[in-house]
């Protein structure tokens, strides 16, 4: 690729961008001065000019990011430029987070630009929280942008892609979005719609800017795995984009107010964009393989252009951060519309029969099983077998899993303590028990394809991490004890347990170390044990005594401490059910040691079992605790 034709795609980018930020702004009536309007129409398009460099520019840094990490040789040109355009993007974005920044600020409080920015200002930024969230944006994106430009481990590519996507959360947390006092409110939806949005933009920028670093033989590679990449991220953009719409549009006056209409045009520009993405996967990839030279000039005009239409989205959602949404649609479902509606005393039917969708689990599980069955499916076409009843359990775990995070246990873990600790119970000790025993990491280790290039893929990443940390806790399951326990002190006993109670982004975090800490536990106490280690097996039985002591003393504090650890519940969401018996917050810690009783029993005799095989029996597996499958 010529470096006219990068010119021009990224002055397309740029353009279309723009122009569609103006027609929506126009239209959705963002750009109306009021009566009093001291700030200028330097501040009111300043902003959302800002907000569209902003989101261009975090996109091309965590797309060059994410590229770099699991499609590009560590080491290479390509890798070793992809960190500088992440770098420099990085720059762009502090430095546009701190105008926009600066431009709500001067919005906020009335003044023209040339007013200056006084200790007003510096008040703004220490004790507003929109200011706060500018401040944190800029200082993360300026980290990033250090960060990139001194990387030379893989594990430090790794935190500041991390840290990257974080960046976005602040002003994230700070829109529309950041309404509802529900977890199934709008803040994840707009995070996961933001980040997917970034890996699929911006990993084309990256492709693009790249293209002439990449040997002939690794363009197609790189392409295909950005494809993945991009295909992920579209599903994602589409759930989110959905659950996002309803939240605001739920009528047809809503749908056909100004911001409605916005979004309508934002929907027809991402289906051409997924017409662009099929192209891609049918055409671009089969022309590149056969002739690479001139099939990356194909793929390089169809890439400019698809960035040209990405420009367009990207300009739109700009606009939209600014428009007034309809004034009948609410912020995503909130307590009192749920309580005016008369929401049952909790009770199993209502855990059962309720829905209350996240899109982050939606489709974390949706993607488990589908990687799950892709996996079964590439062994048996390979001639492996693989048993059924694993894929059973997976199937089965991942229900268990999107019945707590999706439906009316997840609905009540926001309005009573007690599903709070349900939560966390079936996360820890329920749907490990499922999912463990369907070997994931042995499928994994199996089905993927081992990388020769020196780039980082799933296996790779698993290889080097997941199997070390279960080898560790197979040598010394005691170690099990003390990651239960952790867990309980950090989700009961530090802030988290606030930030789970009124917010998503605090109750994401609650289920993620839920269930990472159970299925370590679990993993490490009913897999195979080692030959190389004698009495392993017999270690696991006063584990498992340790294990239950931690939940009987957790149970105990729990109930004993109930009162004072249901308040940020009830400064939340009051009392509404009064004395209730089912909403009665020291059912927590009857909650916790009868299914921990019930788990650990079925552990235990999990391990019983591995623990009577005899090593002539046993295939050593790098797994989670799974025997290796032979082939046919």
């Amino acid at each position: 690729m010529s470096p006219r034709t990068r010119v021009v795609a990224l002055l397309a980018l740029l353009a279309a961008g723009m122009l569609s930020l103006v027609w929506a702004y126009i239209y959705g009536g963002g750009a109306d001065a009021g009566l009093l309007d001291r700030a200028g129409p330097a501040v009111t398009w300043g902003l959302p000019a800002a907000k569209l460099v902003f989101n261009l520019a975090s996109a091309g840094t965590i797309g060059a990011l994410v590229l770099a990490a699991f499609a590009l040789p560590h080491g290479g040109t390509a890798y070793e430029r992809a960190l500088r355009l992440a770098g420099w993007s990085a720059v762009v974005w502090a430095g546009t987070a701190a105008l926009h920044t600066s431009a709500s600020f001067l919005l906020l409080a009335n003044r023209a630009p040339t007013a200056g920015l006084d200790e007003a200002f510096w008040m703004y930024l220490a004790k507003i929280d929109a200011g706060r969230a500018g401040a944190l944006s800029t200082l993360i994106a300026a980290a990033v942008a250090c960060s990139c430009f001194r990387l030379r481990s893989p594990r430090l590519l790794a935190v500041t892609a991390v840290a990257a996507f974080a960046g976005l959360l602040p002003l994230v947390m700070k829109s529309h979005a950041a309404g509802g006092t529900d977890h199934a409110d709008s803040t994840t939806t707009l995070f996961v719609h933001a980040g997917a949005a970034a890996v699929w933009l911006g990993g084309l920028l990256a492709l693009v800017v790249l293209r002439p670093a990449l040997p002939s033989g690794q363009l197609g590679v790189t392409v295909r795995r950005y494809s993945t990449l991009a295909l992920i991220s579209f599903i994602a953009l589409a759930v989110s984009g959905i659950l996002g719409a309803l939240t605001r549009i739920s009528t047809v006056e809503a749908l056909l107010s100004p911001y409605g209409v916005i979004v309508l045009a934002k929907t027809g520009v991402f289906i051409v964009l997924g017409l662009f993405g099929a192209l891609h996967r049918r055409w671009s990839l089969g022309r590149i393989d056969k002739h690479p030279a001139r099939g990356g000039r194909h793929f390089a005009a169809l890439a400019a252009v698809e960035l040209a239409v990405m420009g367009a989205a990207s300009g739109m959602a700009a606009a939209l951060a600014r428009t007034e949404p309809p004034k009948a649609a609410g912020s995503g479902k909130t307590f009192a519309a749920d309580f005016a509606a008369g929401l049952p005393e909790p009770g199993l039917w209502e855990y059962l029969s309720r829905w209350a969708p996240d899109p982050l689990w939606m489709l974390a599980c949706g993607f488990a099983v589908v990687a799950y069955l892709a996996g079964v499916r590439r062994l048996r076409a390979g001639g492996r077998s693989w048993p059924a009843q694993r894929t059973a359990a997976w199937l089965a775990g991942i229900a268990v899993l999107f019945l707590v995070t999706n439906g009316g246990v997840h609905l009540y873990q926001g309005y009573l303590f007690n599903a709070h600790v349900l939560t966390q119970m079936v996360l820890t000790a329920v749907v490990p028990l499922l999912l463990v025993p369907a070997a994931p990491l042995t499928l994994a280790q199996l089905a993927i394809r081992a990388r020769t290039d020196g780039s980082m893929g799933m296996r790779e990443f698993l290889e080097r991490s997941a199997q070390p940390l279960m080898a560790a806790l197979r040598r010394d399951p005691v170690l099990t004890i003390f990651i239960l326990a952790a867990s309980l002190l950090v989700i009961y006993y530090t802030p988290l347990l606030e930030w789970a109670a009124v917010g998503q982004i605090g109750y994401g975090a609650m289920t993620v170390l839920a269930l990472l800490s159970g299925s370590l536990a679990t993993a490490a106490l009913t897999g195979a044990p080692d030959p190389g280690i004698s009495g392993m097996a017999r270690q696991r039985m006063p584990v498992l005594a340790g294990a239950a002591a931690v939940y009987a003393f957790g149970g105990w504090k729990l109930t004993e401490q109930a009162p004072a650890m249901e308040l940020p519940w009830y400064t939340s969401v009051g009392h509404p059910w009064g004395l209730s018996a089912a909403a009665a917050a020291e059912l927590g810690g009857p909650m916790m040691w009868s299914i921990a009783a019930i788990s650990l029993a079925i552990t235990a005799a999990m391990a019983g079992n591995r623990g009577g095989q005899g090593p002539r029996n046993q295939h050593v597996t790098q797994g989670a605790g799974a025997d290796r499958v032979p082939a046919k």
